[in-house]
């Protein structure tokens, strides 16, 4: 009898389903205790698994929060976690993925800060990586600065409408009036739409950021254990510089 052979992403769902099975919290986490028990009834080398683990898988967990409805939507946040530590070079690396530098200095090789503009919207990001995990965390908020070049038209336009209105045939007061009403609605409903449009690039950024984030942890963790991999890095980084001065 030919032996039978399973798709990896077959294997992959049913492992999740013993998992599912086991005890797990109500969040869905799984204690240190309950890993090796994992192991245990998976066949599977508990040591290499926490090896796994403690070096961080690149999976990406998101959490956001956004305004509903169709107006100006207000201040919202977007993070990403993400399974796994980065050096303090690729940390800065990555930050720089995501904007500028402004005056918000963060915390070298712990946290780095950046800022952005997306339409009408002013985000910061912070990103930390600590205690295993790497932190995404971009809030965005509307931008006064851009959208203070449209105030002196929301203020005069009406006023002047208004004017030309009295002077003239005053029964036409009454069109002006609702003229400027539905201007009004048009431009709130408008520049809301634009902000909702903005919001999809900001999450879009900030996944490719999430996305970089992923690659270079599962980059790194062919280079060992966390505990030595950003040194042997750091190693081979240096002997390069050498070898290009040499042969320079």
């Amino acid at each position: 009898m030919s032996e039978k052979f399973y798709s990896r992403d077959e294997v992959l769902e049913a492992l999740r389903l013993v998992s599912e099975g086991s005890s797990v919290r109500e969040d869905g986490m799984v204690s240190e205790s309950e890993v090796g028990q994992l192991a245990r009834e998976m066949g599977v080398d508990e040591g290499r698994l926490r090896n796994i683990l403690a070096g961080g898988t690149g999976t990406i967990q998101s959490r956001e929060i956004v305004s509903k409805g169709y107006g100006w939507p207000g201040n919202e946040e977007f993070e990403r976690v993400i399974s796994g530590e980065l050096s303090p070079v690729d940390l800065e690396e990555i930050a720089d993925l995501a904007g500028g530098r402004y005056e918000d200095k963060g915390v070298p090789g712990v946290r780095e800060a950046r800022e952005f503009w997306e339409g009408f919207r002013y985000v910061t990001v912070n990103i930390s990586s600590r205690e295993g995990r790497t932190r995404v965390l971009a809030k965005s908020k509307i931008s006064v600065q851009r959208l203070a070049p449209f105030f002196p038209f929301l203020i005069f336009i009406p006023i002047i409408a208004l004017k030309m209105a009295t002077k003239g045939n005053p029964g036409d007061l009454e069109s002006v009036i609702q003229g400027i009403i539905a201007m009004g609605a048009l431009i709130y409903f408008g520049v809301g739409w634009g902000m909702r449009t903005s919001r999809k690039r900001i999450q879009e950024k900030i996944d490719s950021v999430a996305e970089a984030v992923q690659e270079h942890i599962r980059q790194n963790r062919s280079f060992g254990s966390t505990s030595t991999q950003f040194e042997v890095r750091d190693e081979i980084e240096q002997q390069s510089v050498i070898l290009g001065d040499d042969g320079g």
